[in-house]
């Protein structure tokens, strides 16, 4: 798998979305926790929190002490996806199937268009001209 780096994030492109991901300088394949955006090919972008049971277990027990979620009674998170293994690899290939099924709208949010409603215009008015010098 090809994966690129685009200023802080990390990119990986497929023929049906490109997924970007924060470099926080971790071995890819023992990542279990991570925040990705996928952007799909001729559509929106989507936020998506990619986690391991044992991330999420790590959690739970980390705010069993801090007192967190009532003492680790619960855990929650919106856009969760569950992956069987730990890495970069099983998170794609999780993305992928998403995609392919078409069921990335029904487990991810979607990130707004920020050119698009009723306040693009004033958006775009606050952002700098793009060959400004």
């Amino acid at each position: 798998m090809e994966v690129t780096k685009d200023g802080p994030f990390f990119v990986i492109e497929r023929e049906r979305f490109v997924a970007r991901f924060p470099d926080h300088g971790d071995d890819l394949e023992q990542l279990r926790d991570q925040d990705i955006y996928v952007t799909v090919a001729g559509g929106p972008t989507y936020y998506v929190s990619l986690m391991t049971l044992d991330a999420i277990d790590a959690v739970l027990r980390r705010w069993a002490h801090t007192g967190e979620a009532a003492g680790g009674r619960y855990f929650y998170t919106t856009d969760l996806v569950i992956t069987p293994r730990p890495g970069i690899t099983a998170m794609i290939e999780a993305i992928e199937g998403l995609v392919r099924e078409g069921e990335i709208g029904i487990a991810c949010q979607m990130i707004p268009d920020p050119n698009d409603g009723p306040d693009a215009a004033s958006w775009r008015h606050t952002q700098p001209a793009a060959n400004a010098d």
